[in-house]
């Protein structure tokens, strides 16, 4: 399995699914820790869109370490 690389060779730090139930409604890439925890504090904000979803992350560095 290879990586997913987007722009210009930069790959992303975390990948935030947010989802409703089983329904995947929206995605956020975070290429830092700040970028993570900014996505993450939306969903702390109770009058923000992303709080209604729960959010899920994905690190790049679990993937890496994957065997297909």
């Amino acid at each position: 399995m290879n990586p997913i690389f987007l722009g210009f060779g930069v790959k992303p730090y975390a990948i935030v699914i947010w989802r409703d139930g089983d329904e995947a409604k929206s995605k956020t890439i975070c290429f830092d820790e700040l970028d993570l925890q900014v996505a993450l504090a939306m969903h702390a904000d109770a009058k923000g869109f992303y709080h209604q979803y729960e959010p899920k992350v994905y690190y790049a560095i679990q993937r890496e370490n994957l065997i297909a």
